[in-house]
């Protein structure tokens, strides 16, 4: 508990070092090396203003989502192997629809506006972050399907970020771009019983 209290205490001396660094460099400079140190810790630190200010920017998928929440909940799914299942059954869905690397990516800007390409589909509007809960919601307002707002959470480590939804939002999400695809019902009757589980999409910069 005392390591863990210290860690938290050189995590946020670091952060503050690097907020008065960056004031004295140019803003997108800040931004990026601010990045680079965003980690659970330093998030839980900062009471998730490190997520809500490095999210800014444009992110490139590299693959599926997922985001385990609440005590004990891992090992009551099977853990690495309910994980691999999710997993291989986003991809089969995704790849339905167009999504794979190099046709999904999402760019947050700092006025609260976003862009989207899900394959061949390109989505635009605005999003809020709740930087306490990671709750992260989703207005979209142009694009060939109107999805309204979209409810989900973002998660973000060094250079990675999550996007995550509740299972059934995401399935209709990737469904409102194409048809009805059997891998995505699999993976929403495989979570249908556990309200902490959120799937979607990991990208990088």
């Amino acid at each position: 508990m005392k390591n863990d209290r210290m860690m938290k205490h050189m995590t946020l001396l670091l952060t503050l070092g690097l907020l008065l660094w960056g004031a004295q460099v140019q803003a997108q400079d800040w931004k990026d090396a601010l990045k680079k140190v965003v980690t659970s810790a330093a998030d839980e630190a900062t009471g998730g203003k490190l997520t809500e200010v490095a999210i800014v920017g444009a992110w490139r998928y590299t693959g599926p989502g997922i985001k385990f929440e609440g005590e004990n909940l891992t090992s009551q799914l099977g853990g690495a192997a309910i994980e691999s299942t999710v997993t291989k059954q986003l991809v089969k869905g995704y790849e339905l629809v167009g999504i794979r690397e190099g046709a999904c990516s999402f760019d947050f800007a700092s006025d609260g506006t976003f862009t989207a390409q899900l394959g061949s589909h390109e989505l635009a509007g605005s999003y809020t972050f709740d930087a306490s809960t990671h709750e992260l919601a989703l207005q979209v307002s142009t694009g060939k399907i109107p999805l309204g707002t979209i409810p989900g959470r973002a998660y973000l480590s060094g250079t990675e970020l999550q996007l995550v939804f509740p299972a059934t939002k995401l399935v209709e999400l990737i469904e409102s771009l194409g048809q009805k695809i059997q891998a995505l019902s699999s993976v929403t009757k495989l979570l249908e019983n556990y309200e902490n589980v959120y799937i979607g999409f990991a990208f990088s910069k």
